[in-house]
């Protein structure tokens, strides 16, 4: 099978799928997880950062990518990574996703991440983009429910992180 998985073959229970409003255009949202130096302000768990000597990417479909987030309080870190599928700025990003060891052994199953990204009709009000994200599969007995909780905090940071960059109106 290949990395992207057809929405027809797996069941959705099988996939995580959160909808967020964010408070920027489609271009900032999308330069916000694509620029190593503005996804280190937003992306992790809540307890997490990403330092930006911990992350590396070859931005290319084909490119590979790896990160690493610590734990400030006890040292911990836990490193993913993955390959670029899809870069159609500012639109959609595409990556597949693995825990993996410091030296990128995998250390996980390997899921695909899709984020689109829609302008919404606000009339005169600053730009709201709909973001849709999308991680599977998980398979049975998965947590996606933890996935969701740490996906959910990251997403809280980063509408923090598109707010602070909006300055004065």
């Amino acid at each position: 099978m290949s990395d992207q998985f057809p929405d027809s073959v797996l069941p959705e229970e099988d996939f995580l799928h959160m909808v967020r409003d964010l408070p920027s255009g489609p271009t900032a949202i999308y330069e916000a997880w694509i620029d190593l130096a503005r996804i280190t302000s937003w992306w992790g768990a809540a307890g997490f950062i990403v330092p930006p000597d911990r992350i590396s990417a070859n931005q290319h479909v084909g490119g590979d990518y790896q990160a690493c987030m610590i734990n400030p309080a006890t040292g911990d870190e836990l490193w993913w990574g993955g390959e670029y599928l899809v870069l159609d700025p500012p639109h959609r990003l595409g990556v597949t996703q693995q825990w993996q060891q410091p030296d990128g052994a995998p250390a996980g199953p390997k899921r695909v991440l899709n984020v689109e990204l829609q302008a919404m009709d606000v009339g005169e009000g600053p730009p709201v983009t709909r973001m849709t994200f999308r991680e599977g599969p998980f398979g049975a007995g998965r947590d996606i429910e933890g996935y969701e909780s740490a996906w959910s905090e990251s997403f809280k940071r980063l509408a923090r992180y598109l707010a602070g960059q909006r300055g004065p109106a």
